[in-house]
């Protein structure tokens, strides 16, 4: 499991209905507002949080990013006498998003300026990072950070940070394979429970984002993953989008196949990488049909000839919120 928050047992919360005398902890525990856990991560796994970082100890969010309105950009062109012009491709496109910051009210003047400093060492970085927010758990984008000039009142100060979402989607957590992990409203997941792995040659790949799986024209992550043996031909389809790949040639791992029709049989692990394909950990491009695999958003019906063993599908999920 993927630890994304603070393990701290003492967050920072909001108690409107106890004072600190009933409840005999320190005031300074205690905010008017619910205090918004947000982490970041450089890889999407190994994660840092605000609650951790003891220079940010009064600095908290109490507003994070909402809904967000995803973006397109529309590539057109005019075509001959046609009226209008002609829809050639489209992509979603960066975005700005925002949290509002605010400094507890009993920081001395030297502590709230220093403050403001490690909240900008913490969030602003030269490359993009994921972020995470604790209202949101299972959902991450990828950003850079700008922060606006505190607003000073008294001893407190108040700040927008507001962050380009560069992909313009977020992305789960976690991925196909472990999403049971991070299972959160508005995740797409009404049907109960899902597997991504089948010992069986036809079965249901349900992709619950809101966009297809594309590995070549969207970059999106792919992982299929065929642990077990083909005596030779085998083949993936996805019977929904039409896409199939296989193993085809003439020759196993460069060596003559050992069935009498030529057809290249194995015996390990076979993986799909988005386009990139090895066979036990070797480079199998050579014996692989042109073709890759998308998954349409719902049910994907997938196919598997000449394979006997376990199938893995391990992607993440993408949402335009």
């Amino acid at each position: 499991m993927i630890q994304v928050f603070s393990n701290k047992k003492d967050k920072p919360s909001a108690y409107p209905f106890l004072t600190p005398t009933e409840t005999g902890i320190g005031a300074d525990r205690y905010y008017q507002y619910q205090p918004i856990e947000y982490s970041i991560s450089a890889d999407g796994k190994s994660w840092t949080s605000c609650f951790d970082i003891p220079d940010l100890e009064g600095v908290y969010c109490y507003q994070a990013p909402n809904v967000q309105p995803a973006t397109q950009t529309d590539n057109v062109r005019k075509i001959g006498l046609t009226d209008g012009q002609r829809l050639l491709s489209t992509s979603y496109d960066t975005r700005q998003i925002t949290m509002q910051i605010v400094a507890k009210d009993n920081l001395d003047e030297g502590d709230s300026l220093l403050a403001y400093d490690a909240l900008q060492q913490f969030l602003v970085s030269r490359d993009p990072y994921w972020i995470c927010f604790g209202n949101w758990p299972q959902r991450m984008y990828y950003v850079k950070a700008k922060l606006s000039a505190p607003t000073f009142t008294a001893n407190s100060w108040m700040t927008t940070v507001t962050f380009t979402d560069f992909i313009g989607l977020s992305r789960s957590v976690a991925t196909s394979v472990n999403y049971r992990d991070y299972i959160g409203f508005g995740n797409n997941m009404t049907n109960g429970s899902r597997e991504y792995t089948f010992t069986g040659n036809h079965f249901i790949v349900y992709n619950p984002s809101q966009v297809m799986i594309d590995p070549v024209r969207r970059n999106h992550e792919l992982v299929i993953t065929c642990e077990g043996s083909s005596s030779g031909n085998m083949l993936i389809t996805n019977k929904t989008t039409g896409d199939s790949i296989g193993r085809m040639g003439a020759t196993s791992e460069g060596k003559p196949a050992n069935n009498k029709e030529g057809l290249p049989s194995f015996d390990g692990k076979w993986e799909l990488n988005g386009v990139r394909v090895t066979l036990n950990g070797k480079s199998d491009q050579m014996q692989t049909t042109d073709g890759y695999l998308m998954l349409q958003p719902g049910d994907n019906e997938i196919t598997v000839d000449n394979f006997s063993g376990k199938i893995t599908f391990d992607f993440p999920f993408w949402w335009l919120s």
